[in-house]
């Protein structure tokens, strides 16, 4: 009798663990799947047009704490380049900011180009080298030594790399949790994870996206 019970108790225990894991395996992707969806509802109403001689923000743009903070429109004249190796792609402005132009695809980069006589460029992503191991993805000590090395040569030497992912890790990886996403970080993803986000942490992104090598 005792036997049988031990065997009953046991299957019954493990039906139980069974099904608490498929539940959280539904909750998760229910809730990933939520989180995109929004995700994707605020992306796209923050889409970007190109106009005659500037690129207009229809419900004003994404972040409040550069040159965008209480305007609609970005001139083509304050566009240093556009950065087609991002995501999204970004324009520099007046040297020292990234804009994020969402919407914008390589078709109407091309019109760009042609349009305003602005520079197309594929400079060294800071971002997405610091973000690149917080990827659902398997990243090796050879691939984190060759950042390391490429990072150093815009000037963000190991220790500063280490103190930056230090202090965005855990929301990186909460982000990694709920989306899977294995393909691509960059400083768009940081900007939206650094919650209660000011001034201060805004132009401190900016000022390690746009380092860069300094030749001799």
């Amino acid at each position: 009798m005792n036997v049988e019970y031990d065997i009953v108790l046991t299957w019954g225990s493990l039906i139980l663990v069974l099904g608490c894991v498929v539940v959280l395996y539904f909750n998760k992707h229910k809730i990933q799947y939520w989180s995109l969806l929004q995700n994707k509802k605020r992306i796209e109403a923050a889409n970007c047009i190109v106009e005659k001689d500037h690129i207009y923000f229809p419900k004003g743009y994404y972040f409040k704490f550069g040159y965008l903070k209480n305007k609609d429109k970005l001139p083509f004249s304050v566009i240093n380049e556009i950065r087609t190796n991002t995501f999204p792609i970004t324009a520099r402005i007046n040297t020292n900011e990234i804009v994020f132009l969402l919407g914008l695809d390589e078709e109407k980069c091309i019109q760009l180009k042609d349009q305003a006589n602005i520079i197309l460029t594929n400079p060294m992503d800071n971002w997405s080298l610091i973000c690149e191991e917080f990827l659902d993805t398997e990243c090796s000590v050879e691939l984190k030594e060759r950042i390391l090395q490429q990072l150093e040569k815009n000037g963000i030497h190991p220790n500063e790399v280490a103190q930056i992912k230090k202090h965005i890790a855990s929301r990186m990886l909460f982000r990694t949790f709920i989306s899977w996403e294995w393909q691509y970080y960059g400083q768009f993803d940081v900007l939206k994870v650094l919650w209660f986000l000011n001034s201060k942490k805004y132009w401190w992104t900016m000022d390690i996206a746009l380092r860069t090598h300094k030749k001799q």
